[in-house]
Formats: C-alpha cells, sequence, structure tokens
C-alpha cells in the first residue's frame, strides 16, 4: 500500500511492458512479479518465457522489492534518460 496513493499513476511506477505479461503480472506484488518477468516452468511443463525488457530484466535482478521511494528515483532516471 502507498503512502501516497497518487504515485500509481507516477512515471516511476510505470514501464513498458509485454502484453502478455503484462496481463500475467499486473495485479501482484513486485517479488510475486519477478517470476513472470524472468520467465518460469508452469505446472504442465510449459515454459513461460520472461520479459525482452532491459530495464527490467536488470530491475529485478539488483532489486528485491520496489518500495514507493524507489518510485521517486526511478522517475527522475527515466526523466534524465529521455531528455
Amino acid at each position: 500500500m502507498l503512502i501516497t496513493p497518487s504515485k500509481v499513476e507516477s512515471l516511476g511506477n510505470k514501464s513498458v511492458l509485454e502484453k502478455r505479461i503484462n496481463i500475467r503480472a499486473s495485479d501482484y506484488k513486485f517479488c510475486d512479479k519477478v517470476k513472470y518477468y524472468e520467465g518460469y516452468e508452469n505446472g504442465h511443463g510449459a515454459i513461460k518465457e520472461g520479459t525482452i525488457v532491459k530495464e527490467l530484466l536488470d530491475m529485478f535482478n539488483t532489486q528485491s522489492d520496489f518500495t514507493e521511494a524507489n518510485i521517486g528515483s526511478r522517475r527522475i532516471t527515466i526523466l534524465n534518460k529521455f531528455y
């Protein structure tokens, strides 16, 4: 739960994400989303491919959680890369 609910719509809380992964991962906490970003094998032995978005790969390889503080710093990083 966010202390500042408006941060849900902040640029720092958004990412370009393939539709197939976004649909599966959208309602989970960061630690649970990692499975979808990384890829996994389901209970039937089918391989579910992970994301190809480098930003997300870097994020889940370097972070164990995504906090409200991360939203602000990530927003600044995104804007600096854009400019």
